[in-house]
């Protein structure tokens, strides 16, 4: 395992997705608008170019309360590196890591894995092991446990059958919660108005490293049009809430870039098609009407014993009419 990490500050950018009237600006956010440090041990051009053929795992986290994961090749991280470092025009003070790790293509899993911010809330970890309480999944439904203390922000899977060419494809997820929890909450404000933590949400989300392209905002960065949020569909979370969602993934109109950029804008709408053929993560995000990646975490009453509030997918993929 090779792991590559070096740090700089970088300038302010805004975040994913903003939605909803009273939220949304030119220049739309998801986690708040921040700035980026990039963090990538060792030389970076070097111990790329030693192994052109490998595979990395990515996680880009920033101390304005988001993160986001997805699996490139060397190529790809590179110029997503560059990407990054050239955003570094003038220091905010606020960072971001990009933490890339080598993979052993063996331990690569296209399971749907439950993605929480750790402690510090600054990047995600996946529940991968037995003793973390992964999801499980039976048949298309797939179930986890909302754990005290915990915000999460993703349930995704790679794989293949649900992902590559998603251009003709529609999405639908009948979700239901059940257990001792009196409400749900996002985090940083990313709820109603941007100036509450409520209510939570769940949408859509999908990645694609490929799409690369330049995208309106400032500064510009290529890698705002590999993450795509569904905006506006999106699911309340409320206690025992449960509904179903669904969305057209070639429809442009129903999709907003980590800059906040409809897939409709003309300066991101080539990008968003290269997406769309080219999905290689997919599934749902956690946070709220304003920010749609900051996490949930379910409340409970003082004291409350196991099981834990639990969440249910029925993900599903059928041919757009």
């Amino acid at each position: 395992m090779q792991t590559l990490r070096r740090t700089v500050a970088i300038l302010t950018f805004p975040a994913i997705a903003w939605l909803g009237a009273a939220c949304e600006r030119d220049t739309p956010t998801e986690a708040r608008p921040g700035g980026m440090a990039l963090s990538v041990s060792g030389d970076l051009t070097d111990a790329l170019s030693t192994d052109l053929g490998q595979s990395y795992q990515v996680i880009l986290s920033c101390t304005d309360g988001h993160s986001v994961i997805l699996w490139v090749d060397s190529a790809t991280l590179t110029s997503l590196a560059a990407d990054v470092e050239a955003i570094n025009a003038s220091d905010t003070g606020v960072r971001c890591t990009l933490d890339s790790t080598a993979l052993d293509p063996s331990s690569q899993t296209t399971a749907w894995t439950v993605y929480d911010y750790n402690p510090s809330n600054n990047a995600l970890a996946p529940r991968n092991a037995p003793n973390k309480m992964p999801a499980t999944t039976t048949g298309t439904t797939t179930t986890f446990d909302f754990l005290p203390g915990k915000f999460t922000a993703l349930l995704t899977t790679a794989d293949r059958s649900l992902t590559g060419d998603l251009s003709m494809t529609t999405l639908t997820d009948v979700i239901s919660v059940s257990g001792p929890a009196t409400t749900f909450m996002t985090q940083h404000n990313g709820g109603a108005n941007c100036s509450s933590n409520i209510p939570a949400t769940v949408r859509f989300y999908f990645v694609s490293p490929s799409a690369s392209g330049s995208t309106v905002g400032t500064p510009p960065a290529g890698f705002y049009t590999q993450f795509w949020w569904s905006n506006p569909v999106n699911l309340p979370l409320t206690a025992g809430s449960d509904g179903t969602i669904t969305a057209v993934v070639s429809d442009p109109d129903e999709w907003s870039d980590w800059n906040g950029q409809r897939g409709s804008n003309p300066e991101v709408l080539a990008a968003f098609e290269k997406a769309i053929h080219n999905v290689q993560t997919v599934g749902l995000s956690f946070g709220g009407l304003c920010f749609f990646e900051t996490g949930v975490t379910a409340m409970y009453p003082s004291g409350t014993p196991p099981p834990d509030e639990v969440f249910s997918s029925d993900f599903s993929e059928t041919p757009t009419p």
